[in-house]
């Protein structure tokens, strides 16, 4: 499987430099995509469509986890914020507009999140926020794999549905206009 992967190399650092914006953290990114494929045994015929890399598949691949170390950047930028309240003392700076732009997206989303049932609440811990699959998901928790598929789409709609400005402004840098 990773000779597969190998021969298009050049081709996933260029998509995730197009989501870092820096070489260096695109190559890290398509390493570590490397090694999650591996460690999750992923198959020839599982990346595959018509006897070449899945392309589409690779791409969200590496955006989720993408999204998943930024996330983890503002948790330990919040984590730190809040070490320092605990002593009285205010912090609300951001390393840069992207950064508060992220922060503001992220506690949206959660406000969204936080009216949801708690079997809604629940099932999007799970599968966004600790990454598990609808695979793992469904067996562990004796629920068809269709019934959490069609969840998690219903999900990802009402967030797009509700921050979909926001998330154009983010994408486009425009971080000005992000409330």
């Amino acid at each position: 499987m990773l000779e597969l992967l190998a021969t298009k190399h050049d081709d996933w650092v260029r998509i995730a430099l197009s989501m870092t914006g820096n070489i260096d953290d695109a190559r890290d990114l398509v390493q570590d995509m490397y090694l999650r494929l591996e460690r999750l045994g992923k198959t020839r015929e599982e990346i595959s469509y018509k006897d070449t890399v899945n392309r589409y598949f690779i791409w969200t691949v590496l955006f989720n986890m993408y999204k998943v170390s930024k996330r983890a950047k503002v948790h330990k930028k919040l984590d730190t914020c809040e070490l320092f309240e605990d002593e009285g003392v205010e912090v609300t700076e951001y390393n840069s507009d992207e950064d508060f732009a992220f922060s503001s997206i992220t506690d949206s989303i959660n406000n969204i999140v936080s009216d949801w049932k708690p079997y809604d609440k629940k099932l999007f811990d799970l599968y966004f926020m600790q990454g598990l699959s609808l695979r793992q998901i469904a067996k562990g928790a004796n629920i068809g794999l269709n019934s959490i598929h069609n969840s998690v789409k219903s999900y990802r709609e009402a967030l797009r549905e509700e921050l979909s400005e926001d998330l154009m402004d983010y994408f486009n840098g425009d971080y000005d206009k992000i409330d």
